[in-house]
């Protein structure tokens, strides 16, 4: 039998997108339709615009090339201790009781009042993601294994180009560790305060593959919920599956390739110019997943199979 996080479908597609983007309805220095333009110029499929605490409606820019999805980025809190994180919601059309330009604040900032309006975005049908948690300064043990989460931000460009703080996979890994069922998430989270063509540009290095039914936004919000998707920062995951008791990974030519269990069951394959890594289950994994890295050290992230 043959377990796959990847939509199987003859027909699907492989789109790539950038879920984490601001524009200049809050601090972002390009609008909406400059971004589309800029990552349609880079090959991008796919293009959230989520502005700090306010929601701009970029339905209009969807067109049979490239697809919008809708959403914003939380200034919230923690449920926990209160602290400050970000949480993202992402949406494929509209979306109830909440319009274009509208401010959007918590009624109080509590981490209670965070927590309850994240599942209640969740229960309307909002894809959430705790963004760049050690950006924020947050740990693992800080977030409960019940939480209102779908995925976490594991890589955020934007933050690890300018401080060296976007990388959040150990986190990620240690509520994986933990049995909390977390997608791993990823985007630019690009400000555009420097030319697109500068070496300290914030976008174009940080990104989502998803493989959908087809072009829609409600497609690419099924990809992403159902964990069909991979996140990278260069490297392709053309394909990871169990199959009888062989872990199979498939991708463009990097020069490490991790198969990631629990608790340091680990197996890699190493080499220069290496696309194809098949391995055996070594009997006790709740879950597979692997990491593939090229020769310029950049990443791509299968999400988890759960074999349970």
């Amino acid at each position: 039998m043959k377990r796959t996080i990847f939509l199987q479908d003859e027909s699907a597609v492989w789109l790539k997108g950038n879920l984490h983007s601001h524009s200049t309805f809050s601090d972002g220095a390009l609008t909406p339709e400059q971004m589309k333009e800029a990552y349609k110029h880079h090959g991008y499929d796919f293009l959230a615009v989520t502005d700090h605490d306010v929601y701009a409606d970029t339905r209009s820019l969807s067109d049979d090339t490239f697809t919008m999805i809708q959403g914003f980025e939380l200034w919230g809190n923690n449920f926990t201790n209160d602290k400050d994180i970000h949480v993202h919601f992402l949406w494929d059309d509209a979306m109830e009781g909440i319009s274009h330009g509208q401010v959007l604040h918590l009624p109080e900032r509590t981490g209670k009042c965070c927590q309850e309006f994240s599942y209640a975005m969740r229960e309307k049908g909002a894809y959430v993601m705790l963004n760049h948690p050690h950006w924020s300064m947050l740990t693992s043990p800080e977030v409960l294994d019940e939480n209102p989460y779908h995925a976490v931000e594991i890589i955020n460009y934007g933050t690890e180009w300018l401080e060296n703080t976007g990388d959040s996979s150990v986190f990620w890994t240690e509520m994986l560790y933990r049995g909390c069922r977390l997608w791993g998430g990823g985007g630019d989270d690009n400000h555009n305060h420097i030319e697109l063509d500068s070496m300290y540009s914030d976008s174009f290095g940080g990104f989502t593959v998803v493989k959908a039914r087809n072009r829609s936004p409600k497609a690419i919000l099924e990809a992403l919920k159902s964990g069909s998707f991979y996140t990278s920062t260069g490297p392709s995951i053309y394909d990871f599956y169990v199959e009888d008791d062989e872990i199979h990974v498939l991708c463009s030519p990097c020069e490490r390739i991790y198969v990631c269990g629990e608790h340091r069951a680990h197996q890699r394959k190493i080499g220069r110019h290496v696309t194809e890594f098949v391995t055996k289950l070594k009997g006790k994994e709740h879950m597979v997943r692997c990491e593939c890295m090229d020769a310029a050290g950049r990443s791509a992230y299968s999400n988890p199979i759960f074999l349970d």
